[in-house]
């Protein structure tokens, strides 16, 4: 049905990395189009040239990257990124899709028209106002006013500086009288303390603690994940547990499922995605627990 094809692409339709995507028919028609007039032109002229040998091809344009994968049966899709997005990211965005295409029968689609490209409308040139009309001078020029003499400022009166004053001076008080003390008034001088003599003997120091054991179920940096038979329908949103996985860690929780392959460990897929690395065992950790990856050994 059409309409499990346009569920198919929703993956790709609500994504915010995803700027436009078609699918093309063996005959180089386009359906499902979301492409500019120009990149949709370019498409289907790249197409013609590999004439159905095209199994994954990417094409730099100026509006972005085009990733151009095999569905089946010679069925393609192409997809639209933005330009400063990396080839690895762009390639795990559509497998979904295709995964998901490859089990329909696209032939459906050859009953619908083909979708037009998508064009930019031109410009509304704007109206140039009227240039103003000229002014004419006018006949009669007022009476002129005779000038009236600026008025004669006042003479200002001379400012005689007041005498300056003396400063205050504070008397001084008289020194306090002096009283002579005899030596028998003075107190005896104070001893200083015995010095304890210095401790020889170190004590040893403590024995450092051990180091804390792992928590149950964790999952190291080298963990090397594999998929299950729950993989695939974990990638569909509207899947009871690919909705808990897309409510709970959002859309890069699939983009990590996508990379599991059996031989890339935790480091590698958080390097891919260019995410931190705790991210990535929460997701893995999530699916094992759910049954979506394979159980390790010595988890």
């Amino acid at each position: 049905m059409v309409e499990d094809v346009q569920r198919a692409l929703d993956n790709l339709r609500f994504d915010r990395m995803v700027k436009a995507f078609c699918i093309l028919s063996p005959d180089n028609i386009v359906y499902q189009s979301t492409l500019d007039q120009a990149t949709e032109a370019m498409v289907k002229q790249t197409v013609s040239l590999y004439q159905g040998q095209i199994s994954q091809l990417t094409v730099n344009t100026e509006q972005g990257l085009v990733v151009i994968s095999k569905i089946a049966n010679n069925w393609l899709l192409a997809v639209l990124f933005p330009p400063n997005l990396s080839l690895g990211i762009a390639v795990v965005k559509t497998k979904a899709t295709l995964l998901a295409l490859r089990e329909l029968d696209l032939n459906i689609l050859k009953s619908l028209p083909a979708t037009p490209a998508a064009t930019t409308p031109a410009p509304t040139p704007t109206p140039t106002p009227p240039p103003p009309e000229p002014t004419s001078p006018t006949s009669e020029s007022a009476p002129s006013q005779p000038e009236t003499p600026p008025p004669t400022p006042a003479p200002i009166p001379p400012v005689t500086p007041a005498p300056a004053s003396q400063p205050e001076v504070e008397p001084t008080p008289p020194p306090a009288p002096t009283i002579p003390i005899s030596d028998d008034q003075l107190p005896p001088p104070l001893e200083p303390p015995p010095l304890e003599p210095p401790l020889l003997e170190t004590p040893e120091p403590a024995a450092p603690p051990p180091p804390p054991a792992p928590a149950e179920g964790r999952i190291n940096l080298t963990f090397v994940p594999e998929g299950s038979d729950n993989l695939l329908a974990a990638l569909d949103k509207g899947s009871p547990v690919g909705g808990e996985l897309f409510d709970k860690f959002g859309p890069y929780a699939r983009d990590v499922l996508f990379l599991v392959d059996g031989k890339r460990d935790v480091k590698t897929i958080a390097f891919l995605l260019g995410l931190p690395e705790y991210a990535i065992v929460e997701v893995l950790e999530f699916a094992i627990s759910n049954k979506i990856l394979a159980k390790p050994a010595a988890a």
